[in-house]
């Protein structure tokens, strides 16, 4: 059956190749293809549906998306080459190209197969920008963002297989809509002085993502020997790169992504759908794809969201309000921890999803995969068609959630153990007087025990909620919690993954 799709698919590519250099009439030959394109547009997304739940297969056709986007970059090259024959195609492009970056120039678009968005006729390839530092002048000036939902930036280091393998899942999720072109431009910044040259050939191989390159002048000094000086290198990077698309080229909102994710097939439309209520919503600081209690047996509903006070990262958009707020006061390390901190959030909250928007792969990292096998390879990642933009989500409005909230806790079924949800449907609620207590209790489900800054993983005013079986359930403090002790500035031990853990965040 692989063998059959491959040949088909394949062979369609080769025809369309073959259509392109037949026909001598520039004219004739986007008209065939754009056609052909169309058609083959809505094969491939029947065809993905029906196997993304089959992974050899998948993984198959992932690999054909791969030989789908080889042959449309040489169609598009020789396209390309037609038009460099033409002086007044030669003339626009070239007044395009000293206007404004290649990526935003004015052109045709045609959505290729394999998810390939191209300016057919026009300059394809996004541009390069001067390497940079946070503490320097800009790499480029502001853009025309008119119509952009939010940049999106990739944060990048030594990693190229991990790479490649995010960029084929970025493309196909960004190309299966030509609107994301406008609304979401992509960006590669990589960190590294000099930077990993086998990364760096990856990063620049993608003619519709913008590469960036972050330096280091000095060395960072670390507070103790033990601790690894790559959260300091990685904290000096995101600067660079909210600087960089906030100060430098002005965007209204960035979403920020790591080379070892791949994406749902609706990462961008639920972005977008949540957009509104990020600009309105004063007390709310981010929307994340991100949930930390993401794993399998934990999610169900793919339409539910959720508020947390715990800034989950991997992969999150934040506004350019909220970092003119922050760049002052930018960590030199731990910069994820540092937004976890209550005096950081000043009592905002991040939208979360029940089941995860982005799938973290990444085993081998600067925390050398720290609980990866238990907490983050069981992730589900959305396959579930949304359709994000008819979704009503006043819900998660104030003070309409928090009321809700109350309601769905007082009508919980209190419990004492895991042993007690078992059979049970509906909500169920188990009370924790204190952080040892919560720990016992999730210990039993095996969650993820992390607390920073007296709030749990997940939390909304301390609440966690999980499903179990064909229940959900909250972990609820009682009316006897109390808070942990807190002691941000005395540091007790440096872990076996060289960071720093405090007192009060375990």
């Amino acid at each position: 059956m692989r063998t059959a799709i491959f040949s088909l698919i394949l062979a369609a590519v080769l025809l369309f190749a073959f259509q392109v250099f037949l026909f001598g009439d520039y004219n004739k030959e986007l008209a065939g293809l754009s056609e052909q394109v169309a058609r083959t547009e809505g094969l491939r997304k029947q065809l993905r549906l029906a196997l993304d739940r089959h992974t050899n297969i998948s993984k198959l056709f992932n690999e054909v998306d791969g030989h789908l986007e080889a042959a449309y970059t040489r169609i598009a090259e020789d396209q390309a080459q037609q038009a460099d024959n033409r002086p007044a195609d030669r003339t626009r492009r070239q007044e395009r190209n000293g206007s404004a970056p290649a990526a935003l120039a004015v052109g045709r678009q045609h959505a290729l197969p394999g998810g390939a968005g191209r300016l057919v006729g026009g300059a394809a390839k996004a541009r390069e920008y001067p390497s940079g530092h946070e503490d320097e002048e800009c790499v480029g000036d502001p853009v025309n963002s008119m119509g952009v939902v939010a940049a999106v930036v990739t944060v990048v280091f030594n990693r190229p297989d991990y790479l490649r393998r995010h960029a084929a899942s970025l493309l196909a999720v960004h190309g299966s809509d030509i609107g994301n072109m406008q609304k979401f431009p992509l960006f590669f910044s990589q960190d590294g002085t000099p930077p990993h040259l086998a990364t760096q050939e990856v990063a620049k191989s993608y003619s519709q993502i913008s590469y960036l390159h972050h330096v280091e002048r000095v060395a960072p000094v670390v507070r103790q020997s033990q601790e690894k000086i790559e959260y300091y290198r990685i904290a000096a990077h995101y600067r660079f790169v909210l600087r960089t698309m906030f100060d430098c080229f002005q965007y209204s909102r960035v979403i920020i992504l790591e080379e070892d994710m791949e994406l749902s097939p609706d990462f961008f439309s639920y972005f977008e759908a949540l957009t509104p209520l990020l600009d309105t919503d004063t007390t709310l600081m981010c929307i994340s794809s991100w949930n930390d209690h993401g794993q399998d047996k934990f999610v169900r509903d793919a339409r539910q969201l959720y508020r947390s006070d715990f800034f989950p990262g991997l992969g999150w958009m934040l506004r350019n309000e909220l970092w003119q707020e922050l760049k002052s006061g930018w960590p030199g390390s731990y910069w994820d921890d540092w937004l976890r901190q209550n005096g950081t959030r000043k009592g905002r909250q991040c939208i979360r999803p029940e089941i995860c928007r982005n799938y973290n792969f990444g085993r081998d990292g600067s925390s050398k995969g720290m609980f990866f096998s238990q907490f983050l390879e069981p992730i589900r990642l959305n396959r579930e068609p949304v359709d994000w933009m008819a979704a009503d989500l006043s819900y998660l409005e104030l003070p309409r959630y928090d009321e809700e909230m109350r309601a769905m806790l007082a009508a919980a079924k209190v419990v004492g153990s895991v042993e007690d949800v078992a059979g049970l449907s509906g909500d169920v609620k188990l009370l924790y007087d204190s952080q040892p207590h919560y720990e016992k209790l999730a210990a039993g489900f095996g969650m993820l025990l992390e607390w920073r800054d007296a709030v749990p993983r997940g939390a909304y005013r301390g609440v966690v909620s999980i499903r179990w079986g064909e229940a959900r359930v909250f972990f609820e403090p009682s009316a006897n919690y109390v808070e942990p002790e807190l002691h941000h500035e005395e540091y007790v031990h440096v872990d076996a993954n060289g960071a720093i853990l405090r007192k009060g965040a375990p």
